[in-house]
């Protein structure tokens, strides 16, 4: 399913089914058959976080998930996702496989099947807690109701126009657009330790250490990672730079390939450096078109020939990432790897990876960022200026002076 059929579900969908239920449980409550609100102050036992469609949003997420484990580490967690973000959890190592629940994508039918499956898993481990890490989204507002959750926590639009999502949520926090996204998630924490929240206000500040990401340690296959790329004439003493073209799901906010062509080209002046070109199937098309301009054995194409564990190995043999916005910048972010990060729709102070090895490149015209969770990442804008005036010469050089002296 793609970007715009999921919109469409959440939205035709989603809204009369957030109005059902909600008058349902309003029902249900006036006459006692039943409260879905916390009658409790046990602390929780059994925490779902719902973190669909962003891989990026999931790594962000790290720091609450670890409070939640620090807090409760008794607490047995769980974690719904669609299934591409699957191999993340083996990276991060912080939720247990058997209790990451995916959903597949290729079909509607398939997306319910799996939803189903996944409730009736939730219903039965008796899930008590429920993160929604989803910016107003119909579909998870929903899937938390009927968890039988009695701590529903998530973001709600008070008197903001256009972002309902009913009244399925115990605990309701303003969606604050200025704050990063780690941030906003941690602010999250603040509403569930108290018994129900139905006001925008918070009591405690989040520390910049509170937001900080581990570094994680090197998979085991990384030795294997080398022995490929010796394969391919790519040694100890030469510098290897990765390049993530874009896979096309948000394509406004992605560099131009004739962009990269230049780039990959000047990068490549140097004779100790390498182009690795990565991502899935999706940056297929744009990276073969980056290899077959820039040719010669010293730009290697592994785009849809590596999995998730693989790049993350990548990560730590390589001299730097270059990449628009996207959920392996987040990623990379808990390794050592120099990152330059092009911005241009999306904001970087909301979206920006939080590590201190990260270089973003943001034009800043006034007309950015015009995606957002309040127009569901959707753009009128066709042109993208924000990113083309971002020249390939000047992220050359700043890529070049970076990695001076390095091997």
């Amino acid at each position: 399913m793609n970007i715009k059929l999921l919109r469409f579900i959440d939205k035709w969908a989603g809204l009369p089914l957030c109005f059902l239920f909600t008058i349902t449980d309003k029902i249900l409550s006036f006459f006692s058959f039943i409260s879905s609100k916390d009658t409790d102050r046990r602390a929780p036992g059994k925490i779902l976080f719902i973190g669909l469609a962003e891989m990026g949003s999931i790594v962000l997420a790290y720091p609450l998930i670890k409070k939640a484990r620090d807090t409760y580490p008794e607490a047995e967690v769980f974690f719904l996702t669609f299934s591409r973000n699957n191999p993340v959890f083996g990276v991060l190592d912080m939720i247990p496989q058997r209790n990451v629940l995916s959903v597949r994508e290729e079909s509607v039918f398939l997306a319910v099947l799996d939803g189903l499956k996944a409730l009736f898993r939730f219903r039965k481990e008796k899930i008590d807690t429920v993160f929604d890490l989803e910016f107003f989204s119909r579909s998870t507002s929903v899937i938390s109701y009927l968890t039988g959750a009695r701590r529903r926590i998530g973001f709600y639009g008070y008197n903001m126009d256009g972002l309902y999502r009913g009244g399925l949520l115990t605990h309701r926090i303003q969606y604050n657009p200025l704050l990063h996204v780690s941030r906003s998630f941690l602010s999250l924490w603040q509403a569930a330790k108290s018994r129900e929240k139905s006001s925008p206000d918070l009591e405690e500040r989040i520390s910049d250490e509170e937001t900080a990401l581990p570094l994680i340690s090197p998979p085991e296959d990384t030795e294997r990672i080398k022995d490929r790329l010796n394969l391919s004439g790519i040694t100890g003493e030469d510098r290897m730079i990765l390049v993530h073209p874009g896979e096309g799901s948000l394509s406004v906010r992605e560099w131009p390939v004739e962009n990269f062509i230049f780039l990959c080209r000047d990068i490549l002046a140097d004779k100790r450096n390498y182009i690795v070109l990565i991502g899935n199937k999706g940056a297929r098309e744009k990276a073969d078109l980056i290899c077959g301009a820039v040719g010669g054995k010293r730009c290697l194409n592994l785009t849809d020939k590596t999995s998730l564990t693989e790049i993350f190995s990548l990560f730590y043999v390589s001299t730097a990432l270059v990449a628009s916005d996207c959920g392996l910048v987040h990623l990379a972010s808990l390794t050592p790897l120099k990152k330059f990060v092009l911005f241009g729709p999306e904001s970087p102070k909301v979206f920006g990876p939080i590590d201190r090895n990260s270089r973003v490149i943001y034009s800043a015209l006034p007309c950015s960022p015009c995606l957002s969770v309040f127009n569901r990442r959707r753009s009128s804008c066709r042109n993208a200026k924000c990113l083309k005036m971002i020249k390939p010469e000047y992220l050359s050089n700043l890529i070049k002076d970076s990695i001076r002296g390095q091997k």
